[in-house]
């Protein structure tokens, strides 16, 4: 029986009133002891969200704060209390770049600095319903120390991978001209000289074919995302791979940067016939995604990879084919990271590889901008 239908059973006129005290003293504890153990697990939450590193905002339906925690005082608002506050008010005051990120429905990520130094933001919005009604959950979370360290182990890489290319090709160009000065002017050693001079030519070849394919990372523009309609996509594309096999394009239209996409799709075709598929073996399909937006798929039946090509397929410069550069499917990557987007490479049943990649929806392949660090508060203009 329930708390509050013990309590009407003991008011009902044919109780002792001895019983009906000792009832009510009992039902007094208990009420008590409910209202202790309510405001224990709300000091519990509170303490939770006050030391969650991110900044949370809770907005109901027409903009007004029900709730921060202590980073969101600390970060917008001086650390002063400002539940009751209209936010859309507040925003008002602030510039432009800054009012944007904060309103914006997609994830957001942009950078701020002033004084030389810069911080980066990634800023998240959710809808929710509390007691039947709307309300927006805000977070703000500083990305500064996680995306420096991961830019740092980036460029770690990128030193190791250049070094190691540069070690390969070097070391031997180096010991082959060493014996090709001492050979210069024996008539009977032409021909071994000539070997050596072909030697150093592929060497520096493959080294400027590195470096073209890296520089090309760096040079790699902005996405220009716009809405694309998949059956004309799909068909401009046919042409240029006539060959192989291209499933019917999807209903629908997409939000991705053409051109780029269509770079995409001819590297894993070019990939593909340089595993060892002819053009009957090669499938192209683009199909709508469960999670929303579109996955385009290559699948081939080459020689496959094993466990270590598998691993290190998109890391610069790894590659398994005699004269490759390792950058196709790395600038592949780098394109879908640009798009929002996700790349990923398995096995094919009975042989053969599958490159796959997603192109998330408009609402969620929106770009990062940037903003001042002076004017990150709330509560000053």
């Amino acid at each position: 029986m329930g708390l509050f239908n013990r309590l009407g059973a003991a008011l009902s006129s044919d109780t002792d009133p001895a019983a009906l005290r000792s009832e009510n003293s009992r039902l007094a504890r208990e009420l008590a002891e409910h209202e202790a153990a309510a405001l224990e697990r709300q000091l519990m939450l509170q303490a939770v969200v006050d030391g969650a590193p991110a900044a949370i905002v809770l907005l109901d339906e027409i903009g007004t704060i029900r709730f921060t925690n202590l980073a969101a005082r600390e970060l917008f608002f001086e650390s002063t209390a400002p539940e009751g506050q209209n936010f859309l008010q507040l925003l008002a005051s602030v510039p432009e770049p800054l009012r944007k990120a904060l309103l914006a429905d997609a994830d957001h990520i942009f950078s701020i600095g002033s004084h030389g130094e810069s911080e980066t933001y990634q800023v998240a919005k959710r809808h929710l319903a509390l007691g039947g009604q709307p309300h927006s959950l805000l977070t703000v979370r500083n990305m500064t120390v996680e995306l420096s360290r991961q830019e740092n182990a980036v460029l770690r890489k990128a030193i190791r991978v250049i070094h190691h290319e540069f070690a390969n090709s070097l070391a031997p160009v180096i010991s082959l001209l060493r014996s090709a000065r001492s050979k210069i002017g024996k008539p009977e050693a032409t021909a071994k000289l000539e070997q050596m001079l072909t030697v150093i030519e592929d060497r520096v070849s493959h080294l400027n074919v590195f470096l073209s394919g890296f520089a090309a990372l760096g040079r790699l523009p902005e996405p220009r995302l716009q809405e694309v309609e998949w059956e004309g996509f799909i068909e401009r594309l046919r042409p240029l791979l006539e060959d192989i096999s291209i499933g019917a394009a999807p209903p629908g239209k997409g939000w991705f940067d053409p051109a780029q996409v269509q770079q995409i799709l001819i590297n894993l075709v070019k990939n593909a016939r340089e595993a060892g598929s002819s053009g009957d073996q090669i499938e192209l399909d683009v199909a709508a995604a469960s999670e929303g937006g579109f996955r385009a798929t290559v699948s081939d039946r080459g020689q496959g990879m094993n466990d270590e090509a598998l691993e290190h397929a998109m890391v610069p410069s790894f590659t398994t084919k005699p004269n490759g550069s390792g950058m196709g499917l790395t600038l592949c990557r780098e394109i879908v990271d640009a798009h929002r987007g996700r790349l990923r490479i398995a096995r094919r049943q009975a042989g053969g590889i599958t490159v796959s990649f997603w192109l998330p929806p408009r609402e969620l392949a929106g770009s990062p901008g940037s903003l001042s660090r002076a004017r990150l508060s709330l509560s000053r203009t």
